[in-house]
């Protein structure tokens, strides 16, 4: 998981301590660090595996038939880089971005210019938004999208027959679902710490 650093920053931010402090020991404080560290990725990996056993179970019990648009947004957000709350929203909207590109040009016009013709001109027009534009806009044109677009081109009979369920299920499942995993950091955090202070305490 690509959470790491944003635990680092939350560490470094949680030792800027008055100058009484600094006849400390640096090796003790970063030995302590890393210790903090190590505790946190255990606690909130145990706390995602539930998370997403519980999620799986759900959507078993209801047969819900859409559940990768969830866990697919989730794969994206903790592999790609930069702070969470950033990747979150790069996700959501990047997601969004590639379904609508998918339905708008590959859907309506894959259909009507048929064949060869009507796979490759409708997808090299999306390919050259998320690709050559990315840079203008990299909060919405991403990698996510281009993943959403690659799953959905799998089934577009599929995704134009059910359209409103995928849009529903990405939007609603994957903040929710998203949601949940950035709330556990700050839990997972505190009881590393917690635990940590009390084994040196």
């Amino acid at each position: 998981f690509c959470f790491q650093t944003e635990y680092n920053n939350f560490i470094r931010h949680k030792n800027d301590r008055p100058a009484a402090f600094a006849g400390r020991s640096k090796k003790v404080s970063f030995s302590m660090n890393e210790t903090v560290t190590k505790r946190f990725l255990l606690y909130f990996r145990l706390m995602m595996v539930a998370w997403i056993l519980i999620a799986n179970g759900c959507f078993h019990a209801i047969e819900f038939e859409y559940s990768w648009l969830v866990f697919l947004s989730n794969i994206m957000l903790f592999t790609m880089e930069g702070d969470i709350k950033d990747r979150f929203i790069s996700v959501e909207l990047g997601g969004l971005v590639g379904m609508v590109l998918t339905v708008l040009a590959i859907g309506a016009l894959t259909p009507v210019l048929g064949g060869m013709l009507g796979l490759l001109l409708p997808l090299g027009v999306v390919l050259f938004i998320l690709i050559i534009l990315h840079p203008y806009a990299p909060k919405v044109l991403n990698n996510v999208g281009f993943a959403y677009l690659t799953v959905a081109c799998i089934d577009t009979t599929a995704l134009a027959t059910h359209l409103p369920q995928f849009f529903i299920t990405f939007i609603v499942g994957s903040v929710l679902f998203n949601g949940v995993c950035v709330l556990l950091m700050k839990p997972a955090k505190a009881l590393a710490v917690k635990s940590v202070q009390k084994e040196n305490a």
